[in-house]
Formats: structure tokens, sequence, C-alpha cells
């Protein structure tokens, strides 16, 4: 039995007269070889979650002897592939939207090159978070230790990496992929804010998008990639990558655009109430760097016109008061969350206008948007002012592995362990599945903790770990630890299509 099939099971038993839980979008389902199955064209492009076939933003793709595969730059086998790696599809989808044919599979490294003393690669931050598929690799990087990597582009110097191994080419050269930002032909071109010298035969144009293979800051060859896209007429795509909310770079989309992903423009305007999903609610839950799925068509000018957008990744959400303020980097929850800024990345929305960490101040009710970066760490895409009740907080947030413990009626998330009982009201998706106010019984929780994916395992079956909200009272006397947990006011599912 599903998850989805367990909710609806379970809601058919604890609760009287609600409607159909939300159609299941993620999960399992294999690719059909029947021949009626209707499909449709599509371009995908996220980080793979699964293999056998290849599971890609919740789609499993059959992957046909015959068919092109290619794995950076040389043609490969499905056995090539690896989980964490970005890859680019061109092939069909079936219209039960969760399995299809690939006809081509392309992935490239973003970077690589050998990590500095600080874990960059060549000025490069490599953002690791708890699901980068990386066994074996320090974080940060080892310096002098040259290593490949795969990932979403958060600005022009930072990447938050979804796989990493150690480069094994061996031709010592290092590499990037970006879009060129300035070029004197003939003499230099600028990619990803660094400025190489190039004389070589390639011709680029500003907008181009590129590989560069370089020695320091030297370019011994440039690559035009292929525009992947089309950006045909009626082309259905699927994107994951960071939201860029920048009105200068929106500037030079057509009329009409929201956002960006990489360079593909896209209209939120057309997204239903109901096309908001995992997470997010409507066009307030956008925040530049924050790490979406963007499902759509384009238009006749180039406009990607979104009909569903999805929250993805690490993405976490603190309203709580700051503590242990010291510029650039403050924490959260009474000093158990740590919260790193950084310059370029982090935007401020604070009462008194300020703009970095120095604005706040120790006790300031703060909401805090950004990516989870460790057990007990994140990264901040955005803090603004928030009233926060002195006994009240809410944290949003991937459940921890072992998180949802039923023999004691915990939910841990980021570390933060919260107790249920009966006051807490239960809810999946904004549907209300126990009241609380002294309703909810022992059974309504236990069977609510059981259904909450917190195995650490990405499979067809259920995707990754649940990504939940839960409201905490702090007045119990609890420090928010496993031995002594704080009170739980409510507790959400919000169900990740993986």
């Amino acid at each position: 039995m599903t998850k989805h099939e367990m909710i609806n099971g379970f809601r058919g038993l604890v609760t009287t007269g609600l409607v159909g839980l939300l159609v299941a979008c993620g999960g399992g389902g294999g690719g059909s070889d029947d021949s009626s199955v209707s499909s449709e064209s599509i371009v995908a492009r996220g980080v793979i979650t699964q293999l056998g076939s290849i599971w890609v933003l919740g789609v499993e793709y059959e992957t046909p002897d015959g068919n092109s595969y290619s794995n950076d730059d040389s043609t490969s086998t499905v056995a090539d592939f690896k989980v964490g790696q970005v890859v680019r599809i061109r092939g069909r989808r079936n219209d039960d939207g969760v399995s299809g044919t690939a006809e081509v599979v392309e992935y490239e490294a973003e970077v690589e090159g050998a990590a500095d003393g600080n874990g960059d690669i060549n000025g490069i931050v490599i953002l690791q978070t708890p699901s980068t598929n990386a066994p074996g690799i320090p974080n940060p990087l080892s310096n002098g230790i040259r290593y490949e990597v795969s990932g979403i582009w958060l600005d022009d110097s930072t990447i938050e990496a979804t796989f990493i191994k150690q480069d094994d080419d061996g031709d010592g050269v290092d590499e990037i992929k970006g879009f060129v930002e300035a070029v004197v032909p003939g003499v230099s071109l600028t990619v990803r804010g660094i400025l190489f010298s190039y004389g070589g035969p390639t011709v680029v144009e500003i907008g181009d998008f590129v590989e560069v293979h370089f020695n320091g800051t030297v370019a011994s060859r440039v690559e035009l990639e292929d525009d992947f896209n089309d950006q045909k007429n009626g082309q259905e795509v699927e994107f994951e990558g960071a939201v860029n909310m920048d009105l200068a770079d929106l500037a030079n989309c057509p009329a009409g655009a929201d956002f960006l992903i990489d360079t593909t423009c896209i209209d939120w305007d057309s997204v239903p109430a109901s096309g908001w999903m995992d997470g997010l609610v409507d066009e307030s839950d956008m925040v530049s760097g924050i790490r979406v799925e963007a499902e759509g068509h384009f238009n006749a000018g180039g406009l990607l016109i979104a009909e569903k957008i999805k929250g993805r990744g690490n993405r976490v959400r603190i309203t709580s008061t700051a503590s242990n303020v010291s510029e650039p980097n403050f924490d959260l929850f009474f000093g158990d969350i740590q919260v790193t800024t950084m310059s370029g990345i982090t935007e401020y929305d604070l009462d008194n206008m300020g703009t970095s960490v120095a604005s706040i101040s120790n006790g300031d009710g703060l909401e805090v948007r950004g990516i989870r970066t460790g057990p007990t760490s994140m990264l901040a895409l955005r803090i603004k002012s928030e009233n926060v009740n002195a006994n009240r907080h809410e944290l949003r947030a991937v459940v921890d592995n072992g998180g949802a413990d039923s023999s004691n009626n915990t939910i841990t998330v980021m570390g933060i362990t919260s107790v249920a009982g009966a006051d807490t009201e239960l809810e999946i998706e904004d549907v209300e599945i126990a009241p609380g106010s002294g309703l909810t019984t022992e059974a309504d929780i236990n069977a609510f903790l059981d259904l909450i994916d917190d195995d650490g395992m990405v499979n067809i079956s259920n995707g990754p770990n649940d990504v939940v909200d839960v409201r905490i009272d702090t007045t119990n006397g609890g420090d928010g630890s496993i031995g002594s947990p704080y009170e739980a006011d409510q507790i959400e599912i919000e169900e990740e299509d993986d």
C-alpha cells in the first residue's frame, strides 16, 4: 500500500465528511510498453532521484537501448548515471504524469577543479546540504583535491551541490559551465563572474551557454552548449532550479515574466491555487534562491507559462526569535539552530529597513527562509521581521531521519523535538485530520506519525523524507531535545512529490 493510500484510509478512520485527499503525484509507477498509451513531447531538467530507469521530477522515464545517453560529453549507458546528478531529458511523458520514455539524456558537471582551503573551487562556493549525494566526501572539501560537482546554481558564485565525486578523468583541466556575461572577441570572456583570457577559435556572444576548460584564468577551450530547451511554441517543459527574481535580470525577459530559472523566463499568472504545491501556497512563498520545479509550456514569445510550481529540495522556513547575533550570522530557537547569511544571496525585509544582520538584535522576532545546510543549520535566503509570540514558534522543514516517533508521540525537525498530545491539531496539506483542543486521541497521533516518511531513503514508493510544518509551544519547560521536548500545537504533513 502506498503512503497516499494509507493517508486516504487513515482519513476515513479518523474523520467524517472529508473529501478525498489531494491527487497523488509522486512515488512509483513504471513506464508502459502499451502503444495505446497517450503521451506528449517533454523537455525536463532536474536531479536524478532514483535509477533503474531514470526518475526525475517525480516521473519515471524508461530508457530503451539505442536511445541517446551522454555523460560529460561521452556516449554512455544508463548505468553511468548517478543519483544526484542534474540531467537534461528530451522524450515523451505519458498522460498519467508519472511515467514516460527518455529519447535523450545528457549529464555534464557544472564545476571541476581543486578545492581551496575554504572548500571552494575557483572562487565558486560549494554549498553542501544533507541530501548531497557525496558518500565519503568531506564538508568542506579537502584542500588541493580535485572534485566534480553537479547541482543548482543559486547565483553566479554559489552552487547548491546535489552530487559530488572526486574528479577521476585524469586530465587535470578545470571546467565550469555558465552563460557568457561579457566578451572581447579574440581576447577574453567572462563566465560566472570569472574573467578568462581567450583567443581560441570558438566565437561566442553575450548570453551564450558555454563550457570553459581552463588553467588559472586562461581558457584553453570553450564549447558552445546546445539550447536544449528549444523554446518552441507549445513545448511542454519541467525545470528544476533556483528562483531568480532580480529586477535587472527580469528586464531582459518577455513581458509578463515573474521569475527566472537560469535564463528561462517564467510567468506564474496562470498557476491555479491547486497548482502551488509541496509547501508553496502562492507567489508570496517565492524567494530568490529557493529551489522549485516549474511545469508548463512555452508561448510564441519564448516565455514559459507555468501551470504548476512545486517546492523542492532542502527548503526551510522558521519563525522564532534571534539569539547570539554576531554579524554576519545568528541563531534561532534559543541557540539550537544556526543561521548563516551570505552577501548577495540573503535578502532583508526588516522593520528598521536594515540590510544586514547588524540590524537584528537578540530577541527580535524573525521569519527566516532558506536552505538547510546541516542537521541544525541553514543558509538564509530571506529574513523579515515577524511578530513572534514569546511562546509560539514555527518550523517547516524536512523531517529528520527517524524523526517521526509514534512510540513517544514526538516529531523531530532540524534537531528540535516536540511532543503531540490531546491539544495538538494534525493536518495533511491543510486538511484537518484531528482537531486538537483536547480531542486528539492517542490512536490519532500514532497513526498520523506512522504516515510520515522519515527513513532517509529516496525510492520509488515514497520519495524523500516528508516536509512537515510544526507549530511549537515553548512554555512547558522543555528545551527541544529528545528527552525534554516542546509541546506541538499543530503538525502538518506537506507531501513532497519526488
